[in-house]
């Protein structure tokens, strides 16, 4: 019987031994949940942020000469790499850089002007950039006159060209049409 006993723990220690060896390493592959918007992290802290109701808007302001010096750094880079990746869509390879709203009228227009502004509004509930709306921004100059400008939607984001000639503080409204209603937000913008 000890025979038998041994025999039978031998074999079970075997078969256990070659399952347990006999598995391939399983490696695991996981992605982020929330994956951060690339254009925003390289822009920076914005200059100015709101939440309206389920809905955050972040604005940058800056100077042409920001923008340009950005645009010939990894902004540039990841828009021209962005641009690539679409035309090599299969759906996307035959449209032309204008049907993209990328065009080079736009993007000397964007050059113009001595300030550059961009606004990315988000979703707060589903995480995603809102691309089907248009934005205009009314500004308030220090001598208290007042002027508007279309921005533009590019990718997932809106952009436009601003002349702020005077010193001082301006007032900034921006007003984004999602469809549904606008959403408005409010901020001050120093030029020195």
């Amino acid at each position: 019987m000890k025979t038998k006993d041994a025999l039978l723990s031998t074999v079970l220690v075997f078969v256990l031994a070659l399952t347990v060896l006999g598995q391939t390493p399983q490696k695991a592959k996981t992605k982020a949940v929330i994956k951060e918007n690339e254009f925003t992290r390289v822009m920076g802290k914005p200059t100015y942020e709101s939440k309206v109701d389920s809905l955050n808007m972040e604005v940058w302001v800056m100077t042409q000469a920001q923008h340009k010096k950005m645009m010939n750094g990894k902004m540039g880079l990841m828009m021209r790499r962005e641009m690539e990746g679409l035309r090599k869509h299969p759906m996307m390879g035959r449209m032309s850089d204008s049907s993209m709203g990328m065009d080079m009228a736009t993007r000397k227009a964007m050059m113009e002007g001595t300030h550059f502004i961009m606004l990315n509004a988000t979703n707060t509930v589903t995480g995603k950039e809102i691309a089907d709306a248009s934005a205009k921004v009314q500004i308030v100059n220090p001598s208290g006159e007042s002027f508007s400008v279309n921005l533009k939607a590019m990718m997932s984001h809106f952009a436009g060209a601003l002349t702020l000639k005077e010193r001082g503080k301006y007032l900034f409204t921006i007003n984004l049409n999602i469809g549904t209603g606008y959403k408005t937000m409010q901020f001050k913008y120093v030029v020195r």
